[in-house]
């Protein structure tokens, strides 16, 4: 059994190198309830596909938080036509910053 251990113990050093350089770029991002954010386009059902054509919006928005369901899924509203969103996932979301906002930063 010490090729068992040796290869284990390998697998578990590997495991935690590749995790240091996956998360090593990575900003945890949560959100608020009543925060406003910007939602991604999907242009279809592949995740690699994330936007429409070369001219079209990249974002949507903005929309309002209303329910965190867990940790990376929300319940949105749109600011405008009021309309509710089907659970949307954190990867999608981007914090939105309106020009009030930036000027208040500088």
């Amino acid at each position: 059994m010490p090729a068992y251990r040796t290869a284990r113990e390998l697998l578990d050093i590997s495991r935690q190198t590749q995790s240091h350089h996956y998360n090593f770029h990575r900003r945890s991002l949560e959100f608020n309830l009543g925060d406003l954010v910007w939602v991604t386009n999907l242009s279809g059902i592949a995740m690699g596909k994330w936007r429409g054509g070369k001219l079209q919006p990249r974002r949507e928005g903005p929309y309002k938080i209303i329910t965190k369901l867990s940790s990376v899924a929300y319940e949105l509203e749109h600011l405008i036509s009021h309309k509710r969103s089907s659970p949307i996932h954190i990867e999608r979301l981007t914090p939105y910053y309106s020009f009030t906002t930036i000027n208040c930063l500088n």
